[in-house]
């Protein structure tokens, strides 16, 4: 146990908790988006994987931050293809999203045998390219506040999007229209609001953002794709937007506590090799389900009181 707590309150395990929650955080917000305009992303697992594939291929050709773009452009296209099925076919959201997340899943490693000439499993093959991590000169080696130093530039992008995303919810009138939208569809559209097309920015939106977390996923966490890497994050965030109360703030706390289960999933199979490394693997998942009980558990006692 001392060995443990001693390996969670070091600098290596923080760092590790702030590259886990990172491409949490992003997908978390993404899912945030959608689902307070009233139409939830179930696809954004399929969207990160998508994304992360597309950065590795388009990084071997050009440089970093135009393969992060195109991840964030093919996350946002795939929130539009989710739009137009659902808003302008009228195909059930949730079905549409499953869609996207098995076409990621057999279609990803299809693309990437054609990318590697015949490797389904990973990308080991192509040169890929790299986030760079921003370091501040002033704090380097100085005590707990060089621990700001050296992250991905996404980790500063997924901050700073915490309070923009928050800033846009509540101060403003397009922020007002999007959380209307998703409560009292009746009331924006009397007042002359297109819902729809607040849904179909607020799905793009949601794309682009899953889009940067499955770039930083390829491009920071791991550097190269992995068949089936995002392994349930983007279900994982959809928990987190539950368990953080539908508020930006919220989700990045609750994508902080899944961020320190999963860093705790890398270290603990290190301290206790007697514990089966697929079981500690679990906790995220296991962290999942409680919310989403807990979450429901929440909702019922509103639902009484009033």
């Amino acid at each position: 146990m001392t060995e443990l707590l001693t390996a969670v309150l070091s600098a290596t395990f923080l760092v590790a908790v702030i590259r886990a929650t990172t491409p949490l955080l992003l997908a978390t917000l993404g899912g945030l988006v959608s689902d307070l305009s009233g139409a939830l992303n179930v696809a954004l697992e399929g969207m990160m994987l998508i994304a992360a594939l597309t950065a590795v291929i388009v990084s071997v050709h050009a440089p970093w931050w135009i393969a992060v773009l195109a991840g964030m452009g093919m996350g946002a296209l795939l929130g539009a293809l989710m739009g137009l099925f659902h808003l302008r076919l009228r195909a059930d959201i949730i079905l549409v999203g499953f869609a996207v997340n098995i076409l990621a899943a057999g279609g990803t490693p299809f693309a990437l045998s054609l990318a590697t000439g015949g490797d389904k499993g990973t990308s080991i093959n192509l040169v890929s390219g790299k986030i760079p991590a921003v370091h501040i000169p002033w704090v380097d080696g100085v005590p707990v506040l060089g621990l700001l130093s050296g992250h991905s530039l996404l980790s500063w992008v997924a901050a700073f999007a915490v309070f923009g995303l928050w800033y846009i919810l509540y101060r403003t009138p397009r922020g007002l229209w999007l959380r209307a939208v998703g409560e009292a569809p009746a009331a924006p559209q009397a007042a002359g609001v297109r819902v729809d097309a607040v849904r179909m920015w607020s799905l793009v939106a949601s794309g682009a953002l899953a889009g940067l977390g499955g770039a930083q996923l390829a491009m920071f966490n791991y550097v190269g794709f992995t068949r089936d890497m995002t392994a349930g994050r983007g279900f994982i965030a959809l928990g987190a937007v539950l368990l953080g109360a539908r508020h930006p703030v919220g989700a990045l706390l609750a994508a902080l506590l899944f961020g320190v289960f999963e860093a705790l999933s890398i270290v603990m199979p290190g301290l206790f090799g007697w514990i089966p490394g697929e079981l500690i693997q679990t906790i995220p998942f296991v962290v999942t389900v409680l919310a989403l009980i807990l979450f429901s558990a929440r909702t019922r006692r509103r639902e009484s009181a009033a």
